[in-house]
């Protein structure tokens, strides 16, 4: 509290004041009248005290002040006005010891009578502290925060009050809750707000924040470092140096570029000795030019390196790309400051370490192809010249820039799957020995199997990358792939042919004609399902429309169980031609036959309405029928038929064979639901009302990919009348709608009769022949008899996702970098597996895997020998105090057990950055496998594994994985001090 004469100008009054300030007010004031009279001056007759403050009063009219061991009653008024104040000094009678009169009123006004009539002969002020204590409706203000060292932080704490909202209880305002909330607002973030080291390097990225804080007193400034060193050690430590040498706003690229130097500069391997030669000089110049005499100890560069790189990574899993992108450019641009341009090239975080590693694995690549002069059957790599590929794709998804989802990332793993895949063959048995001899054998063989290589081929050919080298590769490939599928498409033809010339009317294959009674009429047993034709759909397009339908979580796929009872995925055999007119209208009246939607409408309607379909109801809409208005998903009358689940409701929808004419907008080669007509909202419906879902198709496509040729002129484009030539079959019987029942068809898909579109349908390949057949129910229902839920690991060939035996990458311990392309490394031999088993996983024709074990019954890839580590990492971890902190703080936390279960699985999966599918991490922990269910509890598991927001555990691909960051999950468990 400080009093002034009134010759001394005054600002306004601040704001009300309470009981608090007024007593505390008044106890000051009748201390100094104390000390004055004990320095021997005359008692003054004053018993009123003018106080500078809003003269409206909500308390009592009196309240009880203790002062020294007297009690005192003090009246309390107001006064805006000096006729107030001369007012109110009448109500000083003999009821009361003191008045306090609130004025906004200047010294100056009262005139030298009147404020001689007031303790102190002035109008006293209060202090901040007495302010703030008022404005936060505090009782009461810690005795330390009095110190003239925390002048500054009063000031501070009244002007955040004026910005923001300060939610503090009515006790004592403590020095530790102020210190907070001004470290809080001054690093950047709310009142209180808890200020970690990432916080502190996120508030270098904010320009005009940095400047404001070099603009503070120096005292506040002084405290304010204090504060944060004394909570945070080597971040701020190290940060600080930084800002009083002006590189702050660089803070994070520093960071990394002294993080890359340093381990560079331990890099002991043999052929590194120039790189770990420059990094050393460069390290030196690094540390003379950011941190002059004021060098750090090595210890707090360490862990200044370490935050800076979970910052980066934060910014990554926040999907924030632009800040991410500039904050790596900035580091490898210090890094080229410094000459070490190769060290940039060898990070396993920066964009040049990543395009480096890319970069190798085309090299890799391009090895296991060979030159390619020979026939492509004799061409195949060999499985064990795979293992260098491995090994480079092992490196690759090390990167912590790598992103599988991108497209250099699809493309890298997309790229080695095709090179599994050709590897499982043999120039005998392209396919591999064990290759189909039947015709619903070679259907089941596309549908899990060759349709996922043309998905994988579709997507090499559509994405490029940044690195010539990879890119030169990749269209080697490519077109290895085609002439590879050419060959399958030869075998499928022959065995497809004789069949389709030769079959008996009873044989159970399923084909257009019989679709709806092997498939729809089974799923007819409860409510009536919904068939969904999309027209054109090969099985390139239907397993990616099932990983998206099954991944909305509304609807779960199921698959007939064959002999063994285990589920699959099913597919059927389109008419010859494979064309809309005769295979659609086949399909939706259940006979061979041609014809167009009025056909169509009737046919389906009969089908249904037979004994044999049990007497049902059913409609059947076209493209143009769901035609809906503004608001509309769907049309009044189509709802209406979805939700009478006894009437069976079919819909064609013609957006994939609309492509093949026009071509797609954009170069994307992936489908979704909702790019497909109505068909989100179709299935959104189903699932609402509680309908099985049959989607299926009519035929498949082929694309021209600028390499189909017209051989000569044709009825259509894919198919003639006359007899065949190279890459032709000519099919007959009563499966051939057009040409008399003969019709020559090509199998390559590299003719063509007509002039050139964007793909084409009617030919005899397999990508055309075969119909996929998708069956979905919603996710709560119960399968039909002879069906069961379809897992991954029913419908991905082997090599999706599993290295052929004997080509993997030996699993890395965390942090240690693969050898798959260290200079002067020499490629480790194996002995080749059978070729003709696809890599002795599974037979090639890339039937589903058997549903695998539990995964954490595995051995941990990471940890070599249960021998040596009897307790798993996931045991380890559980176990640790800050593992047990970490699960007391969050509500609800799955169990100890639980966790250590997803760490086990995730670990076995083997690399640094292991990943599953939410389903089996959810299964390994013995949780449901339902998407949404596994997906919730894996987002409580990161709760608990993601101390402080570093991404230990991540869900990604559209929350259809999990990943586990083993290097974080040992820094913030295992390692020491934690």
């Amino acid at each position: 509290m400080t009093a002034a004469r009134g010759a001394a100008h005054a600002p306004t009054a601040l704001g009300r004041v309470n009981a608090e300030a007024v007593t505390s007010a008044l106890q000051r004031a009748l201390e100094a009248e104390q000390r004055r009279v004990d320095k021997g001056h005359r008692p003054s007759a004053a018993r009123a005290l003018a106080l500078s403050a809003d003269p409206r009063w909500e308390g009592p009219d009196t309240l009880a002040v203790r002062h020294g061991d007297t009690d005192l009653t003090v009246r309390v008024a107001g006064a805006d006005s000096v006729l107030a104040i001369v007012r109110a000094l009448s109500l000083l009678g003999e009821d009361v010891d003191h008045l306090v009169v609130l004025t906004p009123i200047d010294p100056a006004d009262f005139g030298e009578a009147l404020l001689g009539r007031f303790l102190g002969e002035d109008v006293t002020r209060l202090g901040d502290w007495e302010l703030l204590a008022t404005d936060l409706k505090v009782t009461g203000i810690d005795p330390r925060l009095y110190s003239g060292r925390w002048s500054w932080l009063a000031h501070t704490l009244r002007g955040i009050r004026a910005t923001r909202q300060l939610r503090l209880g009515t006790g004592v305002l403590k020095l530790e809750q102020a210190l907070s909330i001004a470290v809080s607002v001054r690093f950047g973030r709310e009142p209180g707000e808890q200020v970690d080291s990432a916080a502190l390097l996120e508030w270098t990225r904010d320009p005009h924040a940095v400047a404001a804080f070099t603009r503070l007193g120096e005292d506040e400034r002084d405290e304010l470092r204090a504060a944060a060193v004394e909570a945070l050690g080597a971040v701020p430590r190290v940060l600080f140096t930084l800002l009083d040498r002006g590189h702050a706003l660089d803070a994070i690229p520093v960071g990394l570029a002294l993080g890359e130097l340093a381990r560079a500069a331990r890099d002991d391997r043999p052929g590194e000795e120039q790189r770990r030669g420059v990094a050393n000089n460069a390290l030196i110049r690094a540390q003379e030019r950011y941190f002059g005499l004021s060098q750090p100890a090595p210890r707090d560069l360490d862990e200044f390196g370490k935050a800076c790189v979970a910052a980066l990574l934060r910014q990554l899993d926040l999907s924030d790309p632009a800040h991410a992108d500039g904050t790596v450019r900035r580091s490898e641009e210090l890094l080229h400051q410094l000459d070490a341009g190769s060290v940039a090239e060898a990070s396993g975080l920066l964009d040049a370490g990543l395009h480096s590693r890319m970069a190798d694995l085309g090299r890799a690549v391009g090895v296991a192809l060979g030159d390619g002069d020979g026939p492509v059957g004799e061409s195949l790599p060999l499985p064990q010249d795979l293992r260098e590929v491995e090994e480079a794709l092992t490196r690759l998804s090390e990167h912590r820039r790598h992103a599988p989802d991108s497209r250099s990332g699809l493309v890298a793993v997309n790229a080695v799957r095709l090179l599994r895949r050709l590897a499982a063959g043999t120039a005998a048995h392209p396919l591999g020995t064990s290759a189909p001899t039947t015709t619903r054998g070679w259907v089941h063989a596309h549908v899990r199997d060759t349709g996922w290589v043309d998905r994988a081929a579709s997507l090499i050919w559509h994405h490029h990358t940044e690195v010539p080298v990879l890119d030169q590769a990749l269209a080697a490939l490519y077109h290895r792939v085609r002439a590879w599928r050419a060959l399958v498409d030869a075998e499928f033809a022959a065995v497809v042919n004789r069949w389709n010339g030769g079959h008996s009317p009873t044989d159970e294959q399923p084909r257009s004609e019989n679709l709806l009674a092997h498939f729809a009429r089974p799923l007819a047993t409860g409510n009536a399902p919904l068939v969904i034709v999309l027209d054109g759909m090969s099985a390139e397009v239907a397993v990616q429309l099932a990983e998206h339908v099954n991944a909305r979580g509304r609807l779960v796929e199921i698959g007939r169980q064959d002999a063994e009872g285990a589920p699959a995925r099913a597919g059927a055999l389109a008419t010859v031609p494979s064309t809309t007119t005769c295979s659609r209208a086949s399909l939706l009246t259940g006979t061979l036959t041609t014809g167009k939607q009025d056909t169509e409408r009737k046919g389906f309607r009969d089908l249904w309405a037979s004994a044999e379909f049990g007497r049902r109801d059913a409609v059947l809409y076209h493209q143009r029928d769901l035609e809906a208005g503004a608001g509309q998903h769907l049309p009044t009358r189509v709802q209406a038929h979805l939700e009478d689940t006894g009437t069976v409701v079919g819909v064609v929808l013609n957006t994939i064979d609309d492509a093949l004419a026009k071509g797609r907008e954009g170069n994307d080669p992936t489908w979704r639901p909702e790019q497909v007509g109505a068909l989100a909202s179709l299935l959104d419906a189903a699932a609402r009302v509680g309908r099985p879902v049959l989607l299926t198709s009519d035929h498949g496509h082929v694309w021209d990919r600028r390499e189909a040729r017209k051989t000569q002129a044709g009825e259509s484009a894919r198919y003639r009348t006359g007899q065949p030539g190279d890459g032709e079959v000519l099919a007959t019987g009563d499966r051939v709608l057009v040409g008399d029942g003969s019709l020559v068809v090509p199998y390559r898909e590299d003719i063509r009769y007509t002039d050139r579109k964007e793909g084409y349908h009617g030919g005899f390949s397999a990508a055309e022949m075969v119909i996929p057949v998708l069956a979905f129910i919603p996710v709560l229902d119960r399968a039909p008899q002879g069906w069961s839920l379809l897992s991954s690991a029913e419908f991905e060939p082997a090599w999706w996702s599993q290295p052929l035996e004997g080509t993997a990458a030996p699993a890395a311990e965390p942090g240690a970098e693969s050898a798959a392309v260290r200079k002067g490394r020499t490629a480790a031999g194996t002995s080749a597996p059978d070729r003709g088993a696809a890599g002795g996983r599974q037979r090639d024709t890339g039937a589903a895997r058997p549903r695998p074990k539990s995964v954490p019954d595995q051995t941990p890839a990471l940890f070599g020998n249960e021998d040596l580590t009897p307790d798993s990492l996931g045991a380890r971890v559980t176990a640790t105090a800050v593992f047990e902190a970490s699960l007391a703080r969050v509500a609800k936390a799955p169990s100890a057990r639980e966790i250590g279960a997803v760490i086990d699985a995730l670990v076995a999966a083997g690399g640094t950055h292991p990943r599953l599918p939410v389903g089996a991490a959810a299964r390994a922990a013995g949780k449901s496998e339902a998407p949404h269910r596994a997906v919730r509890f894996l987002k409580m598991v990161s709760k608990v594994l993601n101390v402080e927001s570093y991404p230990v555990l991540t869900l990604t691909d559209g929350d259809r994985g999990a990943e586990l960051n083993t290097s974080l999950l040992h820094q913030q468990f295992l390692s020491e001090g934690s």
